[in-house]
């Protein structure tokens, strides 16, 4: 019998993972543990509100983001867009997984 492959799962992140700055386009994401490294490719999903006074759209690109600066706990993307506000948002549902898992 084969080894059973387990398909990739989102994670629920943690309250307001985001966390931004006004006038720079870098978001720091708060995944506790969450084993990613610079370069993979993460879709975030249930963005709540407007995370630096960006659109949650902005954050929900179904193409996903390439991560970087990667910590046990954290790490960054660049959204495409300057935040105009300095905050951590993002809501109390929000996901963080593959590219390749239906919305």
């Amino acid at each position: 019998r084969p080894d059973r492959v387990e398909p990739a799962t989102q994670n629920l992140l943690p309250s307001n993972p985001f966390s931004l700055t006004s006038g720079s386009s870098s978001v720091t994401v708060t995944e506790p543990n969450h084993g990613r490294s610079n370069g993979d490719t993460i879709r975030f999903r249930n963005v709540t509100g407007s995370p630096g006074g960006l659109a949650f759209t902005v954050f929900e690109n179904s193409s996903g983001f390439s991560i970087s600066s990667v910590t046990t706990n954290t790490y960054v993307f660049d959204c495409g867009s300057n935040a105009t506000v300095t905050e951590t948002a993002g809501g109390l549902t929000v996901t963080a997984g593959p590219v390749t898992q239906l919305a």
